[in-house]
């Protein structure tokens, strides 16, 4: 854009600028139209943003069941999510929320390297609650193999992406 095009655009804000600014005296507060400019409106919230919110309460509340990153995860009792949705209420969290905050917590490789046989599994309290079994463990480890195909699958297409 050459610099002849900048000051007609610019022309052309402060004209719309004081336009709206009379217009909108005479039926509501002043317009500020170069913060409107500068500042994009907020997106929408997501559901992802509800369940790392859902994640956050239950690490607040539970910290023995959902510790905080750098702490390793732990595997969680069979049947958790029951517990949850229980106390979702109480916790302020929407059935939905409290679904999806278990369900983010549960994928991922921090949680699938976790899943060792033999290891501990806990409750909300964290008292034990059984033990990870040869199949769930295998289960973790096929998920972190998968995801790790992917990863690098994806990384493969961005790759070719570029070169073009």
């Amino acid at each position: 854009m050459g610099f002849e095009q900048l000051t007609m655009l610019k022309a052309r804000l402060n004209q719309s600028a004081t336009s709206r600014t009379v217009a909108s005296r005479s039926t509501s507060s002043p317009v500020d139209v170069e913060r409107e400019i500068k500042q994009p409106p907020k997106p929408p919230r997501t559901s992802a943003d509800a369940a790392a919110r859902a994640v956050a309460t239950l690490q607040r509340h539970f910290p023995h069941a959902f510790p905080r990153s750098p702490a390793s995860k732990v595997p969680l009792k069979v049947g958790i999510l029951k517990d949850v949705l229980a106390r979702a209420a109480s916790l302020g969290l929407s059935e939905r929320d409290a679904r999806n905050g278990v369900k983010l917590w549960c994928r991922g490789q921090r949680y699938w390297t976790c899943l060792v046989e033999g290891e501990v599994r806990v409750d909300l309290t964290g008292a034990i609650a059984g033990f990870v079994t040869a199949v769930e463990a295998e289960y973790g480890a096929g998920q972190e193999k998968t995801r790790l195909a992917r990863r690098r699958e994806q990384i493969a297409k961005n790759r070719l992406g570029q070169l073009r």
